[in-house]
């Protein structure tokens, strides 16, 4: 079981956008639905090329009547923010990078019989301001509640010391976003999936009603005509895996079957392993994979190599839908 812990997480970063337009704009650009968001609502929403790959998944909240922040891959900040600011036009929007702004930790703790965790927002998907940071609550895993919390640079140390939660590391984060089925887009990830190969339209990631978004066609495409083949699955390898590693099945004749979206060292006793089964070696990573579906449905899926070490699959807190 994983405990309590509080944690800082390095490689998350923040955008913001603002302006009279910036609902009408960043509706125009992502999977989801952002006219109808309401205030201190939690959405995930994807941002995609073209061709309908993932080049983002953010986490997005309002922070006014017109104002956004979309919590994304620090790595890719820059370079989001610059594309998105190509297709601002004539539009009244303003879009910053704001990752160097504030400080970002992952919260989980067993909350007290009936009550939620204080000091942090008490809903799941929701966004509060407390204490000099931005509060994102998500939908508790294993009876952990889970808080992101963005925080002022300048009051991060004193947020830390006013939760008073045993120090965890980035991984214990990582594994609570595995055993939720929530992909994190990275630099090894962006562009290798469209969002429904991470299961994103499972957790509220698109919106198959709302108008045209970049990739809209071929996303909207491959939901109506069932044309998904693959999908993410939990599972654990004894190896030490990471995003963008391939992965190899039965029946593709040697060929790639997939790849590793999510991976976190196991937690050597303190990590929880779900229902996940198998003997632990001396390295296990839990992992998000996105497989082909008849690779998966075998068993027979391996890391790195057509002879490598075996996945073990578990399950998710959400159904996978099936093809159309």
């Amino acid at each position: 079981m994983i405990k309590s812990f509080i944690a800082p997480l390095p490689a998350w970063g923040l955008i913001h956008a603002a302006g009279p337009d910036a609902e009408a704009f960043l509706h125009g650009q992502l999977t989801n639905d952002l006219l109808h968001l309401p205030q201190n609502a939690v959405q995930w929403s994807g941002y995609c090329s073209a061709k309908g790959r993932m080049l983002a998944s953010f986490l997005v909240w309002r922070d006014s009547a017109d104002g956004f922040f979309l919590a994304c891959d620090k790595a890719m900040a820059p370079a989001l923010t610059k594309r998105l600011r190509m297709f601002v036009l004539r539009a009244k929007v303003v879009i910053d990078d704001a990752s160097d702004k504030f400080t970002c930790l992952g919260m989980a703790e067993a909350p007290m019989a009936g009550a939620p965790m204080a000091g942090a927002a008490t809903q799941p998907a929701s966004a509060t301001l407390l204490d000099g940071a931005w509060c994102v609550s998500l939908p508790p895993v294993n009876g952990l509640t889970r808080t992101l919390a963005f925080a002022a640079v300048d009051q991060a140390a004193n947020f830390i010391a006013a939760h008073n939660l045993p120090t965890g590391n980035s991984s214990d984060w990582t594994r609570l976003m595995i055993e939720a089925g929530e992909a994190w887009i990275t630099p090894a990830t962006q562009e290798a999936f469209v969002p429904q190969m991470i299961n994103f339209d499972a957790i509220g990631g698109v919106n198959f009603k709302k108008g045209c978004y970049p990739g809209q066609e071929i996303v909207a495409r491959a939901h109506y005509r069932g044309a998904v083949k693959r999908r993410m699955y939990r599972a654990q390898v004894d190896a030490l895996a990471k995003p963008g590693d391939a992965l190899f099945g039965s029946g593709v004749e040697g060929q790639e079957c997939g790849l590793i979206a999510m991976a976190a060292p196991a937690g050597n006793g303190n990590g929880s392993t779900g229902d996940i089964s198998g003997d632990k070696r001396s390295v296990t990573s839990e992992v998000l994979a996105v497989v082909q579906m008849r690779s998966q449905a075998t068993g027979e899926v391996r890391l790195g190599a057509a002879d490598g070490p075996l996945l073990r699959f578990g399950t998710l807190p959400y159904a996978i839908p099936d093809p159309a």
